[in-house]
């Protein structure tokens, strides 16, 4: 297991054009350099998960943090785990979020958790903050079945079964 404890700065990236991101989680701890990837929906989940672990546990919430610091731009990590499972734990004193991550082999093989960090509790609500920008940056969704729309591409929604005029999207929705 590598266990990197509290890390200096954690944040979530994107990387690619719409309909073909990658997602990752990155942090950085002295001179390591992390990043899990996960998939899009897992990002989603994470900051749901993280935002709902600080509201029942944090005893400072509703308070103002103080600024999280910037992870360093990085291409390539020390690290890279390809993330099957991840997991949330919470420390009260001081508050700080715990991260444990599988990967498919190691889950697999049953040496889980394959990796842990901490993070303080500014880290973990710029986090949480970030996250509905960077899954939501991707293309445009069909407003009625939720499936991604393609620039240029005509859609056809199973809701309408095709018969349903209403749910064209402004044109200026397709060129983002």
């Amino acid at each position: 297991m590598i266990d990197l404890g509290l890390v200096d700065a954690v944040d979530a990236q994107t990387i690619g054009p719409p309909g073909q991101r990658t997602f990752r989680v990155r942090a950085q701890a002295g001179s390591n350099r992390v990043s899990l990837w996960v998939e899009k929906e897992m990002l989603a989940q994470l900051g749901r998960a993280i935002s709902q672990l600080l509201a029942e546990r944090s005893l400072a919430r509703g308070r103002p943090v103080a600024a999280a610091p910037p992870v360093e731009d990085f291409e390539h990590a020390d690290i890279e785990i390809a993330v099957a499972r991840l997991g949330l734990d919470f420390r009260p004193e001081p508050e700080h979020v715990i991260l444990a991550a599988d990967s498919r082999e190691d889950l697999e093989r049953g040496s889980v958790p394959s990796f842990r960090m901490e993070f303080t509790r500014a880290m973990a609500v710029a986090l949480v903050q970030s996250i509905p920008g960077i899954v939501g940056a991707g293309r445009p969704l069909c407003p009625l079945c939720q499936r991604a729309l393609e620039p240029g591409v005509e859609h056809f929604c199973p809701r309408t079964n095709g018969h349903s005029k209403d749910a064209a999207l402004p044109p200026d929705r397709l060129t983002q």
